[in-house]
């Protein structure tokens, strides 16, 4: 039958009684030492308690319950870890000369973090020179020889700190400090303990309990499930693993995202589980997470892909494909990328063998030009790679002889497959391709100007003069003329592209997130009008002087609705500027102001009147109602204005007469009508 232990203790008193208080790697690390509002608090308040209670100012202080389970002589708290730690380190600085006690503090341990249980071994060791110092305890440890630089990327590590800095302050005149936390006659400082030895699984209770201190926090839990996990199957890296979670992976976390190092240590984990299929797309994906679908495949490529991305910091492109992924709400594209990086390190056993670069520049292609904005196609997209993954040494050559990447845009798997085989085939090529796949409005799609130079027998000279054009005309997110642009390209011809029922413009948005073709798509065709623009400019002068020297020698038909944009560009403004269509009807061509022709419309010519009009002073109102096939029209005083067929039909409502336009300049003719 074990001992029986009083209900009420001192800390030396819980030491006299077992050989070891572990807090269990269950618990969250030592929190009351951290920065944030609420822990500043409790610690205020919790040490000013404790030296008004030494000093005899108030009562002697009872710290409440701590609960826990004991294994023989080890005793495993599960509530009060915090407390107890606190104490530890007021102990540690009360007898800091007293070697007798080296003892029974190597009996606190942290299962929490190895470097943890190491940095207390040698804080017990080191305690006189640390506290002797003139230096807050903090900078002296930091300074001292023994301390590891890794360690300091410890949370608990971190509280610690601030502790040890407050304790001394709170404390460094208080004498007899060692004589009234000895005095077992007046016990100063106490707390209650509680054990049972029916708890069951500590893990469990702790998470559902935690009477004073906080809950675990998200990443806290996980660890120590994952931890559990890899103890369950055996694992050979199971020692190392716990290491670099702790040391090596921290600080990786700790140097990029100090401020949401939780969150962002999480989420890493939760993208590589999602792409793995294996957990859900919810940011509480921890609460209810299954850990038996956490086989050796993953695990192992956790330990490959977070080895690598810490033990090569001059990767950053690699670092920055992970790390970019870790949000509140991942993009889609970001996951897959995500993916094709920890793929190929589990395949190459955490090495860049000399063809990772091909395989993310490949891959990065494929997923930023295919449209991925929905589950079905990401996880088609997850594996596809997958699929790919057999070529993960030579994925050049693999596309140098074909063009298949299910999962993947059709038309950016065939471009990969032509510059696959110029690459293979002329290096000094291959540098320009290069160069030209870094611009970030066309993310890698650079098959207009490649087009164009395959039709030329793949001629370099013709890809590098039509691709140095088209890189001219964009900035990062957007053309940098927007409608000038548009305004040019309509000069040489109708340029727009289909979108269900619609015909549009072309967005800016290169990433297409209203599902409306962009001026990326247009630019990546084969369009003849493209090249007619392109052969036009030269780049030895200012490409908007020439946009507007094409626009105004237009000599595009005055009853072509191309005219109407011409010749008024304040039409772009009637439209959203996220889908910029038009429709089709059976009698004229409309302006649909947002992404369908459900409202109200307006007329390309009419709303051309409209404005033309208002240039000479004459005001006008839009009439008609709502839908595709309504009946609009224009009112200017009595008159009322249709445009069908290619002709303004205007009627004067005072006696029901009607003129309609006959020439091929129906705007002129129905202004200078009105105007009289």
């Amino acid at each position: 039958m074990s001992e029986k232990i009083p209900d009420t203790l001192t800390l030396f008193e819980l030491f006299d009684f077992f050989d070891v208080i572990e807090v269990p790697i269950i618990q969250r690390d030592y929190a009351q030492g951290r920065q944030d509002d609420h822990a500043k608090m409790v610690r205020g308040t919790l040490l000013k308690d404790i030296e008004s209670a030494i000093s005899g100012k108030t009562d002697p202080l009872d710290l409440n319950f701590v609960y826990g389970k004991r294994e023989g002589k080890k005793f495993i708290p599960i509530d009060g870890q915090q407390r107890l730690t606190t104490l530890f380190l007021l102990y540690l600085y009360a007898f800091r000369d007293d070697e007798s006690k080296t003892g029974l503090f190597n009996k606190f341990t942290y299962e929490t973090r190895s470097s943890s249980r190491k940095f207390f071994k040698k804080l017990i060791e080191k305690r006189s020179s640390v506290f002797k110092s003139d230096l807050p305890p903090s900078e002296e440890i930091e300074d001292s020889e023994w301390f590891v630089f890794g360690w300091k990327y410890d949370p608990t590590i971190q509280s610690v700190f601030t502790m040890l800095d407050d304790i001394k302050e709170v404390f460094k005149n208080k004498e007899n400090l060692t004589q009234c936390l000895s005095d077992n006659e007046k016990k100063r400082i106490t707390f209650k303990f509680l054990e049972s030895e029916e708890l069951g699984m500590e893990d469990n209770l702790y998470i559902k309990l935690n009477a004073r201190g906080k809950p675990l926090t998200p990443l806290e839990n996980f660890k120590a499930q994952l931890i559990k996990r890899i103890q369950n199957l055996k694992l050979d890296f199971i020692r190392e693993f716990e290491i670099n979670f702790d040391v090596k992976w921290t600080k990786l976390f700790w140097l990029y995202y100090n401020e949401s190092f939780d969150f962002t240590y999480l989420t890493f984990f939760w993208v590589l589980l999602m792409n793995k299929g294996v957990c859900s797309d919810d940011k509480n994906w921890s609460i209810n997470f299954d850990y038996e679908k956490i086989d050796t495949e993953i695990l192992r490529t956790i330990f490959l892909t977070l080895n690598f991305l810490a033990d090569n910091p001059e990767r950053e492109d690699i670092r920055l494909l992970v790390f970019n992924t870790l949000t509140e709400k991942p993009k889609y594209q970001d996951r897959i990328l995500f993916h094709a990086v920890t793929v190929y390190l589990h395949l190459s056993k955490g090495i860049d063998t000399g063809s990772l670069k091909q395989w993310v520049r490949i891959i990065k292609n494929l997923a930023l030009n295919t449209q991925i904005d929905n589950m079905d196609t990401y996880r088609r997209a997850i594996n596809g790679i997958n699929g790919l993954s057999d070529n993960w040494k030579n994925l050049l050559d693999y596309f140098a002889q074909n063009a298949k990447a299910p999962g993947f845009s059709p038309d950016q798997a065939e471009e990969e497959q032509k510059k696959a085989q110029i690459i293979k085939q002329n290096d000094n090529f291959a540098e320009i391709i290069y160069k030209a796949e870094e611009h970030p409005y066309f993310s890698g799609q650079i098959r207009s100007a490649l087009y164009y130079a395959i039709d030329e027998k793949s001629d370099m000279e013709v890809f590098n003069k039509y691709w140095n054009k088209i890189s001219a005309l964009f900035d990062n997110t957007k053309p940098k003329h927007r409608h000038l642009l548009r305004q040019a390209l309509l000069v040489f011809g109708d340029y727009t592209l289909t979108v269900s029922e619609y015909n549009t413009l072309c967005v800016d948005d290169p990433n297409e997130s209203s599902s409306t073709p962009s001026m990326k798509k247009l630019f990546s065709g084969r369009s003849e009008i493209v090249k007619k623009l392109l052969d036009t400019l030269d780049l030895n002068n200012p490409i908007e002087e020439q946009l507007h020297i094409i626009i105004n020698n237009s000599n595009v038909y005055k009853n072509d609705w191309r005219y109407c944009f011409i010749k008024f560009p304040i039409l772009f403004s009637y439209m959203s500027d996220s889908h910029l269509r038009l429709r089709y009807t059976d009698d004229e061509i409309i302006i649909v102001r947002n992404k369908s022709s459900t409202g109200f419309n307006y007329g390309v010519f009419l709303t051309a009147l409209h404005e033309l009009l208002n240039q000479k002073g004459i005001r006008t109102t839009f009439r008609g109602d709502l839908g595709t096939w309504a009946y609009r029209y224009l009112t200017i005083n009595q008159f009322n204005v249709r445009f069908k067929k290619g002709k303004f039909i205007i009627t004067d409502t005072t006696n029901n007469s009607e003129f309609e336009t006959k020439t091929d300049d129906p705007l002129t003719e129905a202004s200078e009508y009105l105007q009289k």
